[in-house]
């Protein structure tokens, strides 16, 4: 999907804590298994869901995208999902009531954890009972189902009133919005969340607002590749940007396979995602290496019709192949976690966090505050070390090797260019192991680093804090 940049008239500006946040999506039907397959689609629900809030929180996450919560259908590969909305104003009721709702964002809330909503902005199924009643609220159609006409007046007020009341009364911090790819434009479709957001900020309630391919506050996907040059790329503006390392979409119209795009790196975990200076975004089940287990009723066609329709950017040449790979329908099994390899991976990924938490003074996600400069090493590596500073006073050294062997590096850190002395002592940590060590200024210009290879437990990246003694 092609990147779009919108300027609304009279946007709100960006809540301040998305330069800490850390998002993680999850399907609340395939994100726990109550009643193992349920009906074919998954059995979780907003309470057993919230059942895992604890478990974020130890791996530090701190804003969820929830992949849904309003009414919906089997319209797309065969099984429930919030993307075929059949009426944004009811909750699903597979999933609970709107009691369990609430006390799910509240139990976040408790823990420190946002909430993102899923705001599906193109349309309904034509089976909605709105289709019938509102005729005049729809216009054209894609994806097989019945588009909004944002023109209509009528229709346009009672929006901005659905999701203002949602925000009231779940507590939403915000919304990812599922498009816009209807027959609207892009401006016509994000310029209503201006009088939303305007209007939650009347009555008290700031929220954030994330576009799938088109920026609001953030974009959801603005980064589709893995960087090994962060320095060399950056760009501080957007202030706000994020580094998508999966989403639900992967495998989407594709045969079986697993679709998770880190598959045990924690090079590029660590050394792109959550160091870097964008905000990370990676589907439940990445952090543990999770397999594959698509819901039975799961399937390779999208929606009777979807292979002469316009929305095809992406599919693959097996036609012939039933099942689905997509990860909205992936049924995440919990066993794996206390299984050797997957284990691992989780126990990284939560150290990962966990420094880049505990050291949020230099590795925010606000890029206008961003200094970070590219460090030479001996020998050359594939992926080049930077060093995330503030002026003077701290900075953080992040090195990577996506190699599988252990490497050992020579690193130059550039004291002058960040306005440290290059007399006196400084005080290298390492984040990973908590070791210490004293540097005299001018063996700084020679840091020895070892950093293990990747793919293995406590391998990939290292992240070391340089401070004066």
């Amino acid at each position: 999907m092609a990147h779009i940049e919108i300027r609304t008239k009279n946007p709100t500006e960006p809540p301040v804590w998305l330069a800490d946040a850390i998002i993680y999506e999850l399907n609340p039907k395939t994100f726990t298994s109550p009643r193992g397959e349920g009906d074919g689609s998954g059995s979780g629900t907003f309470q057993s869901a919230a059942g895992k809030l604890p478990y974020l929180k130890e791996l530090g996450v701190n804003t969820i995208w929830l992949a849904g919560f309003t009414k919906g259908n089997r319209h797309f590969s065969d099984f429930w999902t919030p993307y075929a909305m059949e009426d944004p104003s009811r909750v699903e009721e597979t999933l609970g009531t709107e009691e369990d709702l609430e006390e799910f964002v509240r139990k976040a809330h408790r823990l420190g954890i946002r909430v993102l909503a899923e705001a599906v902005t193109h349309g309904v199924t034509f089976n909605s009972p709105l289709v019938r009643e509102h005729p005049a609220w729809f216009r054209g159609s894609e994806w097989g189902m019945a588009d909004f006409n944002y023109e209509n007046p009528e229709f346009r007020e009672w929006w901005i009133d659905l999701w203002v009341g949602h925000t009231l009364k779940y507590g939403f911090d915000g919304y990812r919005l599922d498009g816009p790819n209807g027959v609207s434009s892009f401006e016509t479709v994000l310029a209503v969340w201006d009088d939303i957001a305007h209007r939650c900020l009347e009555m008290g309630r700031e929220i954030a607002v994330m576009g799938e391919n088109s920026r609001y506050h953030i974009r959801q996907c603005d980064r589709e590749y893995f960087s090994h040059d962060m320095a060399g790329e950056f760009s501080a503006e957007p202030t706000f940007a994020t580094m998508q390392i999966s989403c639900h979409d992967e495998g989407i119209n594709m045969g079986p396979g697993n679709y998770y795009a880190l598959r045990g790196s924690r090079f590029k975990f660590g050394y792109s995602a959550v160091f870097g200076y964008n905000i990370p975004l990676f589907m439940a089940g990445e952090e543990f290496d999770a397999d594959f287990h698509g819901v039975g009723n799961l399937k390779k066609k999208i929606y009777d019709g979807f292979e002469n329709s316009r929305e095809i950017d992406f599919y693959d040449e097996n036609p012939d192949t039933a099942g689905g790979g997509w990860l909205l329908g992936n049924r995440l099994d919990w066993t794996e976690t206390e299984r050797e390899g997957h284990r691992e991976m989780l126990l990284d990924c939560r150290k990962i966090l966990r420094i880049r938490n505990e050291n949020a003074d230099i590795l925010h996600y606000n890029r206008e505050k961003t200094a970070i400069l590219p460090v030479k090493c001996i020998p050359k590596s594939g992926s080049v070390p930077y060093i995330r500073y503030l002026e003077g006073r701290a900075a953080i050294l992040i090195v990577g090797n996506e190699r599988i062997s252990d490497c050992e590096f020579i690193v130059q850190i550039p004291l002058g260019q960040m306005k440290f002395s290059e007399c006196g002592a400084y005080r290298v940590t390492d984040l990973w192991n908590g070791q210490e060590r004293i540097v005299e200024g001018r063996y700084m210009k020679c840091l020895k680093v070892t950093v293990p290879g990747d793919y293995k437990a406590q391998g990939g990246v290292r992240a070391f804090r340089i401070s004066a003694v």
